[in-house]
């Protein structure tokens, strides 16, 4: 596919934390500032483990009346989007439950089935649970919520674009978080993305250093603003 993720990318963008990476974006003019992020209320669960970037795969929960399961079709077509998209693979699930986050998808099972499949992430408005698991496979977790019981829920729709933390994601959109959010990255400048990250990183090297170094001139930036 083109702009597609390759390893060397991948390495380049996992060498950099997702402000670099939205710093990176903004020199393209592609979207405001204001976009193509997740907001505060999608919190990283193991900052420990670093960062991930990937393809999402999205779907819906939706929660039943244990007297009648839902049709499981939904769920696998999640899994068989899951098992055909391109790797690393981030699951993006949105929660429309009737009360959001009260019951967890996510769990050690799930959290299993995914990273054998090749997922890397996930991130959801929804709730996750079995923590401790999740972080010892090393499955990195980005929730709005944490709960106890997985409840009555199943896979509402699969494979559709998905709101989640404030960000539309369409399936297939390429996805960067760690412990500060989670930014999508446009394909349309996936790969001029390494020149932006090193003219990014050499500008703010540059300025700290004259901070360090010079202190800061409060006139002098007064005239700079001003011109």
């Amino acid at each position: 596919m083109p702009n597609e993720l390759t390893p060397r990318l991948i390495e380049k963008l996992l060498s950099v934390d997702s402000p670099t990476i939205s710093n990176a974006i903004e020199r393209f003019g592609v979207r405001s500032r204001r976009e193509g992020y997740m907001g505060p209320q999608i919190a990283c669960r193991f900052p420990d483990l670093g960062r991930v970037v990937g393809y999402a795969v999205t779907g819906t929960i939706v929660e039943y009346d244990e007297r009648y399961p839902p049709d499981p079709r939904e769920r696998f077509k999640w899994i068989e989007a899951l098992a055909n998209s391109p790797k690393p693979a981030i699951c993006v699930i949105k929660d429309n439950c009737h009360r959001k986050g009260w019951s967890s998808h996510w769990g050690e099972i799930v959290g299993t089935q995914t990273q054998v499949m090749g997922s890397v992430g996930i991130i959801t408005d929804g709730a996750v649970r079995d923590l401790e698991a999740l972080h010892a496979m090393g499955m990195k977790v980005w929730s709005e919520y944490v709960v106890v019981s997985h409840g009555y829920i199943d896979i509402g729709e699969a494979n559709i674009p998905v709101e989640v933390g404030g960000l539309l994601v369409h399936p297939g959109d390429i996805l960067h978080a760690d412990l500060n959010g989670v930014v999508s990255i446009p394909t349309e400048v996936l790969d001029r993305m390494p020149e932006a990250i090193d003219a990014i990183l050499d500008s703010e090297r540059e300025t700290i250093n004259h901070l360090r170094t010079k202190g800061y001139d409060l006139e002098a930036h007064r005239r700079q603003i001003q011109h």
